[in-house]
């Protein structure tokens, strides 16, 4: 149905025997149902996606839908608005619920203009005028006069989106809606799904903030099954490993019973007894089962890995980039857009930069002047010699696609790739990527997208040059994976350039952050957030003016608030030794916990920050 496709007045799909899907006996029996799932069963070849699940959307329900890659979320989605039907089991929608759907991937095509074709997109109930799309398209930043068919991969999602909010459907069902859209567009998107939307939600994302700042339920797709909790994100991570552990204790204590059997089997059977061999039989079957859920549940837990031998680099000076006076604009149809102007700054090892604005500003731009594959209009990058670089972009570039997984890793050709300083087997490597031995047969044109970047941390983790240089890293990945490239960014010894709307994902992996807003005039700060900035060259001669004594100053204060934070996880630990995790305290339990993360985290990020400023200290004498 192309781009922010929208279905009204469904049909009951399958009535429900015995059951009346709009008043269910739960706290939520006093809102109205959107849509309900009764036993739906759903399964790819021999992949089982959906088994045997029952859940219900109610109105006001804000639901992140989150699990690895591949689970199913895209197909629910599919199934909820009408593209794919159910193997078997209930499916029922609301017949006066109309939905809105924002696929992950948009190939809108037309001619029209903008403003033409969301004028065309009217109903009988809702008239679009064209005031109305020049408030959304203001909103949303996207131009009403430029044609569809030239608009930009990240242009065309937020027309998609502008289409739905126009359309104003009932139950919303957006795929990565944050996917190539601006930190600025995101925060519009967060505030409309907050205080203007009357309706409900699923909403697939990978970005942490987004979901915990719109969300309040979550439904987690793990095995086939879905969990439902209804807290919203913001505790997830601790929601989500209680249930882990929980299920690795059934398992113990199932395999603990399985063993007895087992033994009292090698004890011998009296065949002639009929209990004995109905216990005899039990006793396979279980084992049977109990191998299979262990086999799952062990896959489902399981995580990228890295090697660390991978992230070891050699030495040599310290400055890697010099930028001196340099000069870089574009011309467009309503005039120039300034990148950089008279811009002067050294990257130095270990730096990692994050790339900060709005969309068509010139973040990409500055990545390929960093790394040489652009030029700029005056003034001189100097690159240190014998300096290489790693590419993590959507381009592709890297990849042939009509080439499989392994000629890929190893164009040269056998079955063992170079990782750090020894070679892996290409299976045993790719395994520890979530891939089966299987794919590396697969040609990259089947991949999706998540499979291929995961595929691209492959590639680039295998052997990491001095200079990282990401653009849009965490789009099409899967939270456990983004965490893993976060791991991997902070053990690496080289530089970083990372251009990214994900402000939890710079947050965690940057220790400065230019600004750029279309001036040329860069500006730095140390937090992610666009507030008190300076610009660069500001922040460069402050540093050296007032070296001897402010720096000492900082330091003295950093390691004050070190030792208030040590402190106060001394007494979040304690207090939390003290708490029994049962269903009366969980509430507390789970603050306590969330809190001490916290303060972890905010701990390691001042360490981080005391580290830089010493080092900086000793590179400026």
């Amino acid at each position: 149905m192309g781009c922010g496709q929208v279905v009204r007045h469904r049909f009951l799909v399958a009535a429900f025997v015995g059951s009346n899907p709009t008043t269910p006996a739960n706290k939520e029996m006093n809102k109205e149902v959107f849509f309900s799932l009764n036993n739906a069963c759903f399964s790819i070849g021999k992949l089982k996606l959906l088994r045997d699940i029952s859940i219900s959307v109610h109105e006001n329900d804000k639901i992140a839908l989150v699990g690895k890659n591949g689970v199913g979320k895209s197909t629910l989605l599919r199934i909820i608005n009408g593209t794919r039907s159910l193997d078997s089991g209930d499916f029922w929608l609301g017949p006066s619920i109309s939905v809105g759907t924002l696929n992950q991937k948009n190939y809108q095509t037309s001619p029209l203009s903008v403003l033409e074709f969301l004028k065309s997109q009217n109903l009988e109930d809702n008239k679009i005028t064209e005031s109305r799309v020049e408030k959304v398209t203001n909103e949303i930043k996207i131009d009403k006069f430029k044609i569809i068919d030239e608009l930009s991969g990240g242009e065309k999602r937020k027309l998609a989106l502008s289409k739905l909010l126009l359309l104003n459907p009932d139950l919303l069902l957006l795929d990565e809606p944050t996917n190539h859209l601006d930190i600025e567009s995101i925060k519009w998107l967060e505030n409309f799904l907050n205080n203007e939307f009357r309706g409900s939600f699923l909403v697939i994302s990978h970005n942490r903030d987004f979901l915990k700042n719109v969300t309040n339920k979550v439904f987690w797709m793990d095995r086939g099954k879905i969990k439902t909790s209804s807290k919203g994100f913001f505790n997830f991570d601790i929601w989500k490993d209680s249930l882990i552990e929980q299920e690795k204790r059934e398992l113990k204590n199932r395999k603990k019973y399985l063993d007895d059997e087992i033994a009292w089997l090698n004890r011998g059977v009296k065949a002639r007894r009929k209990r004995n061999i109905k216990r005899k039989d039990n006793i396979y079957s279980m084992k049977s089962s109990y191998d299979e859920e262990k086999k799952e549940f062990m896959k489902s837990i399981s995580k990228i890995k890295i090697s660390n031998d991978a992230t070891e680099l050699e030495d040599g000076p310290n400055v890697l980039i010099n930028f001196v006076n340099v000069n870089k604009s574009f011309k467009k149809k309503n005039g120039f857009i300034n990148i950089l102007n008279d811009f002067s700054f050294k990257l130095m090892r270990g730096e990692k930069i994050g790339i900060i604005g709005r969309n068509g500003i010139g973040k990409s731009t500055f990545l390929n002047l960093a790394s040489h594959k652009m030029q700029p209009d005056s003034g001189n990058i100097k690159i240190r010699k014998k300096l290489n670089f790693s590419f993590f972009d959507q381009t592709g570039e890297q990849f042939e696609d009509n080439k499989t997984i392994k000629k890929n890793l190893i164009p040269s050709g056998g079955d063992y790739i170079d990782v750090g300083n020894k070679k892996m087997h290409i299976c045993g490597y790719l395994k520890n990527f979530l891939f089966e031995p299987k794919d590396v047969d697969r040609n990259l044109i089947s991949l999706s997208g998540g499979e291929r970047n995961r595929l691209l941390l492959a590639k680039i983790l295998a052997k990491p040059n001095e200079i990282l240089i990401l653009d849009e890293p965490t789009n099409d990945l899967d939270i456990e994976t983004i965490d893993l490239l976060i791991d991997f960014l902070n053990m690496h010894k080289g530089s970083s350039l990372i251009s990214s709307h994900d402000i939890d994902f710079l947050e965690k992996t940057c220790h400065r952050f230019f600004f750029f807003d279309g001036s040329g005039i860069i500006k730095f700060s140390n937090k992610p957030e666009i507030c008190n900035v300076k610009t660069v060259d500001e922040s460069i001669k402050k540093d050296k003016k007032e070296k001897p004594i402010s720096s000492e100053k900082l330091i003295n204060k950093i390691l004050k608030k070190i030792q208030n934070k040590e402190d106060q996880i001394t007494d979040l630990t304690s207090e939390l030794e003290k708490t029994n995790f049962s269903l009366k305290q969980e509430s507390n339990y789970n603050y306590l916990v969330n809190e001490l993360k916290k303060a972890q985290f905010e701990l390691n990020t001042l360490e981080k920050e005391w580290i830089d400023i010493e080092e900086r200290m000793i590179r400026d004498d």
